[in-house]
């Protein structure tokens, strides 16, 4: 092991008071209670604080009561963790253990905690066995209570607490772990304390080192914002967040701010509207199902300020909700155990402090003469599995079997819907976008529709019946009404964001916001008095353009037509019109918890799996489809006429009929033609492997 030169916090050797051997404890946990005994001069110790240690040293001791002698006991802290280095009196039996520094998740450090401490403090007296002993011996109550006061002012120690949860493989779980060291090197409590802080302090360090940004942004004082369903989890969401989740955070040290959702839409209201987001929040986590996730995400994606939210701001899943699609998903992709503690193996992925990038999926749909847009994270579904979804709500009561009682069902009844399928296959990179035909059909509208729509629009729908993650296309005013004023500050404010307008053909107007041959895509404004020279003037416009130009680049421009422009196969689109089964596209591994449904997809491959089974199939080989999806079973290994699955990075649909149903993230939307194209790494996702 490679290690930088010991600056050792302690040097003399010291007693040692603990009631239990190095051994684990109740509930996975282990425990080892230590004192630091000796002589430490307050000037070394001051200079030991003040000096930025890599690696500290400790000597300690933990009282065997059976054998009736002392185990030594080596503590090294250093970047790679805590180690454990345990020596018997004959010196011929060493026992070691790392403690990595990414398996500890906190510590703190102070007086002993007169509680249990989550992981078990074995060495605490009950309060029950307090009551027997003094009920058998009454006339010892006084004189126990008097020793223990006694003992309560002689114990000038401080203690650290280390808190970590141990990864173990096969099977894949992760254990509970508690390391209390007790420091008595001097009669001064404050001196304890000060080398207690020490190694706490050190600790905090060594996490920071590990590339963690969430570590960094909570050390500059950030904090997570939660967002908890309280529905959520049969009406429990609150219970388990108070009793599973807290406590945790509580161990790693990290400042929360809790919202509560009242109502539909009200996370995706919330931080869409809150300004301060960036600079107060270091993070998003979700204490709920997959829907208050999609709320968030398209909160997100509809402030002006979308890109450097979905930078900065990483979105976590706690799975307090019955659609844990994501939350198994992440797991999954970061090796971590999900069963049997889902919330607080999740909660640990939370507090880890490292994100990886997500694919988001951006999804446009028609219905009647409206059109909308939304993000979506984890699925689209038309067909069986959405039929099966929806309709068994009717029996939600009964729990998860509803799914399996209305898949009966709809295999007896079984449904096939007519329509039309394109697909861009991922193999065909189309890099252009794909090319408008020279005349527009004759049943397109006057004013066709974009191909991409931005944050900006989305907030101008907010006012419609319609559900509020939709938007919908909506006229702007003339780039000619805009003026900028250097004399009238307020006027320039409301330029303060930028107005994200891309490239569009929504409107025929040269002059429009919205017109497809201009150039400009955003709208600044440049502080300060305006003078009227011409040469001033043309200052101001190229910095403007200049600053347009800049945003143009960033803004994810769309490769794909709209969806009401034809689909070229020229371009590397495919086509099949017929009777379908289900057709479902899938982005990340699981739909649920216990559906692995997409066993080759990753959270940040760029990639669509469509599984489409068209009419024809057998009930039986449609019953073990259903019944496969629980390990990943469930697609053919080889080429099958009925059931296929294909990479694609983009697909439309358009059905036939004007009856069925549609899901998006698992969520029901309108009925009618749909188009989704993926946009690789859009978001960050806390995991704890990082990018």
């Amino acid at each position: 092991m490679t290690a930088n030169p010991i600056q050792r916090a302690e040097r003399q050797e010291s007693e040692a008071e603990a009631e239990s051997q190095l051994k684990p404890m109740h509930a996975e946990a282990a425990e080892v209670e230590a004192e630091v005994n000796g002589a430490v001069e307050a000037t070394e110790a001051a200079e030991a604080a003040e000096a930025a240690t890599d690696e500290l040293i400790g000597i300690f001791y933990v009282e065997n009561r059976r054998r009736k002698q002392n185990i030594k006991i080596v503590v090294k802290l250093c970047p790679e963790g805590v180690y454990l280095r345990r020596e018997t009196a004959q010196n011929d039996h060493i026992n070691e253990q790392l403690i990595r520094i990414d398996d500890i998740i906190g510590s703190s450090c102070g007086q002993r905690l007169k509680k249990r401490a989550r992981g078990g403090l074995t060495s605490c007296k009950s309060t029950r066995n307090q009551q027997q002993e003094q009920h058998q011996h009454p006339e010892a109550e006084g004189t126990a209570a008097a020793g223990e006061q006694q003992g309560k002012e002689a114990d000038n120690s401080a203690y650290l607490y280390i808190y970590a949860y141990l990864k173990k493989e096969k099977p894949l779980r992760r254990v509970q772990t508690l390391r209390i060291l007790r420091f008595r090197t001097s009669d001064d409590y404050a001196e304890n304390l000060a080398t207690a802080r020490l190694w706490h302090r050190t600790i905090r360090e060594h996490k920071q080192r590990t590339g963690a940004a969430g570590q960094v942004a909570r050390a500059a004082g950030k904090k997570l914002l939660i967002l908890l369903n309280p529905k959520s989890g049969s009406g429990k969401g609150r219970e388990l967040f108070q009793k599973q989740v807290a406590p945790l955070l509580r161990e790693a040290e990290v400042q929360y701010d809790l919202q509560i959702t009242t109502h539909p839409n009200y996370a995706q209201e919330f931080v869409r509207a809150r300004k301060d987001l960036m600079e107060r929040y270091s993070g998003i986590v979700v204490a709920s199902g997959d829907g208050l996730f999609y709320e968030v995400l398209n909160g997100l994606m509809g402030r002006m300020d979308w890109r450097r939210a979905c930078r900065e701001l990483p979105l976590g899943i706690i799975p307090c909700g019955s659609g844990n699609g994501l939350a198994k998903s992440i797991a999954h992709h970061c090796n971590e155990p999900y069963e049997p503690k889902p919330i607080l193996h999740a909660t640990l992925i939370c507090v880890a402090g490292r994100a990886t990038p997500m694919d988001v999926v951006r999804v446009e749909l028609t219905h009647r003469d409206r059109h909308y847009v939304m993000y979506s994270f984890l699925s689209i579904g038309w067909g069986l599995i959405a039929d099966i979804d929806i309709e068994s709500e009717r029996l939600r009561s009964i729990g998860a079997q509803r799914f399996t009682l209305w898949a009966i069902r709809r295999l007896i009844t079984l449904r096939c819907y007519r329509g039309k399928l394109y697909y861009l296959p991922a193999k065909s990179s189309t890099e252009q976008p794909a090319a408008a035909p020279a005349a527009a059909p004759a049943t397109a509208p006057a004013a066709a529709l974009s191909t991409t729509e931005t944050p900006q629009e989305q907030a101008n729908s907010q006012a419609d019946p319609q559900p509020a993650a939709f938007s919908e296309f909506k006229d702007l005013p003339d780039d000619e009404d805009v003026q900028l004023r250097g004399d009238n500050q307020s006027d320039l404010d409301q330029f303060a964001d930028a107005l994200s307008l891309d490239r569009s053909i929504y409107r025929q107007n040269a002059d429009s916001w919205h017109s497809a041959v201009s150039r400009r895509t955003a709208y600044y404004s440049i502080g300060g008095h305006s003078s009227r020279s011409n040469r001033s003037r043309l200052n101001v416009s190229q910095r403007i353009e200049a600053a347009n130009a800049e945003f143009n680049q960033l803004v994810p421009v769309s490769k794909i037509p709209g969806l009401q422009m034809p689909l070229s196969a020229a371009d590397g689109w495919l086509h099949e019109e017929g009777e379908f089964v289900m057709v479902h596209a899938a982005y990340t591994t699981h739909l649920a918890s216990d559906c692995y449904f997409a066993p080759e997809s990753r959270l940040n491959d760029g990639l669509i799996y469509l599984v489409i089974i068209r009419a024809g199939v057998g009930r039986s080989q449609l019953l073990n489809f259903l019944l496969g999806m629980h390990n990943g079973t469930h697609l053919p290994m080889e080429q099958d006429p009925h059931i296929q699955v294909m990479p694609v990075r983009a697909f439309r649909i358009e059905p036939s009929g004007s009856h069925g149903i549609l899901t998006i993230d698992g969520e029901r939307v309108d009925y009618g033609p749909i188009q989704a194209e993926v946009f690789p790494g859009l978001i960050n996702v806390m995991t704890t492997t990082g990018q």
